[in-house]
């Protein structure tokens, strides 16, 4: 994997594949808002199930009734939420395996008018405005096209924290504070 640098053009060049664990990883950050909202919305909803079904028995007044409610309620909710987890990496296996393109080596050019996507002899161009969010985790870059779609750019593809800060100070430079989460 080759690696360019264009500091005095304020030019970044990113080349790289993406790999199969890398886009799983992109799908857990993708989901995670997602599945954290369905783990405490069925917690709770659970725990009210619980508590509206028995409102009649005489040992509701039992604080340790409201304890042992509110714990199956955490145990019942954890299983669903590590079984949504191995849904969405096995759905995003699936779907690595199934896009060609993802295979393919890409390469970036992103300089302070656009980014250029290159795949084999395909050329994108993405006008910044065309970036909904921008997100920066520990292993990688997330640029949202879409609700769905996104650039992910593995920090591995970078040679040095140099061209992270350029990527850094490129995406604050381009998108409003509001779409920019690092």
């Amino acid at each position: 994997m080759e690696k360019d640098f264009c500091p005095e053009k304020d030019t970044l060049i990113l080349r790289g594949t993406l790999t199969k664990k890398e886009y799983k990883k992109h799908g857990d950050y993708h989901f995670k808002k997602i599945l954290h909202t369905i783990f405490l919305s069925f917690m709770i909803f659970s725990f009210l199930t619980f508590v509206i079904g028995t409102w009649n028995a005489e040992d509701l007044d039992n604080v340790f009734s409201y304890i042992f409610f509110a714990l199956f309620s955490l145990v019942l909710s954890s299983v669903l939420l590590i079984g949504l987890k191995i849904i969405t990496k096995l759905k995003a296996s699936r779907e690595y395996k199934s896009d060609p393109l993802v295979k393919r080596e890409i390469t970036y050019i992103i300089s302070s008018q656009e980014i250029h996507q290159k795949i084999g002899r395909s050329n994108n161009y993405l006008e910044w405005e065309q970036i909904r969010t921008a997100y920066e985790n520990t292993e990688m870059f997330r640029l949202y096209v879409s609700r769905a779609k996104a650039i992910v750019l593995p920090k591995r593809y970078f040679a040095s924290e140099e061209e992270i800060q350029l990527l850094k100070r490129l995406i604050t430079k381009n998108l409003s504070k509001d779409k920019v989460k690092f």
